[in-house]
């Protein structure tokens, strides 16, 4: 067991998910070499929790479940594409999460139970901290991208590293399951509307 550890939490979007924001990442690639977050795969960050002590998250991670636990799965809808600007001038393309009021209902849920005061804005990020030349050539091709993508999360997942490692990498530690399915939000009857896949497949850039 190390001294500190780093934790991470996020939700995972399913493979086919996963594999739609990959291609965009690696479109961004060609057009603009290697950047932060290229080969990161697709998640929705909830919390990052660093240097903390091992023994203190393992007593937590019990209550944690039970009312993790009590969350219902969510539907959640990819809408097109937003960024960040941060400072220095560097920009964050990302993947933008439809908010409706079961959704924000959700989310404000789920902070209540992992004691997050904070605001959280759900994205999927695409390039993280590119500079602003590298911004601009990419956004056009951003801009007007209708991508439409309804996914579940029915899970939360944590990862852990080691706070002071010299090459620090992620790995799995546990799986928080939503199990409420008798409050399931955004229903299978809710409207979706998508694009077909053959649609997502033509002409990315």
């Amino acid at each position: 067991m190390y001294m500190y550890e780093d934790y991470l939490m996020l939700l995972s979007p399913p493979e086919a998910v996963k594999h739609e924001i990959a291609r965009y990442k690696k479109a961004s690639a060609k057009l603009i070499g290697n950047y932060k977050s290229m080969d990161s795969p697709a998640h929705i960050s909830i919390q990052h929790l660093d240097r903390q002590k091992p023994f203190m998250a393992e007593t937590n991670v019990a209550k944690l479940e039970n009312s993790l636990n009590e969350l219902p799965p969510i539907l959640l809808h990819i809408d097109g594409f937003k960024y960040f600007s941060h400072l220095h001038s560097k920009m964050t393309i990302y993947a933008h999460i439809r908010i409706t009021p079961a959704v924000d209902e959700w989310f404000s849920l789920l902070k209540k139970k992992l004691y997050i005061k904070k605001t959280i804005v759900p994205h999927i990020t695409v390039t993280r901290d590119i500079q602003e030349k590298d911004f601009n050539l990419l956004w056009p091709h951003f801009r007007h991208k209708k991508l439409v993508e309804p996914f579940w999360v029915n899970e939360l997942r944590m990862l852990k590293r080691e706070s002071f490692a010299s090459s620090p990498q992620w790995i799995p530690y546990k799986i928080f399951e939503f199990k409420n399915l008798k409050n399931v939000v955004n229903n299978a009857e809710s409207i979706i509307d998508r694009q077909t896949a053959a649609e997502n497949q033509i002409n990315l850039f």
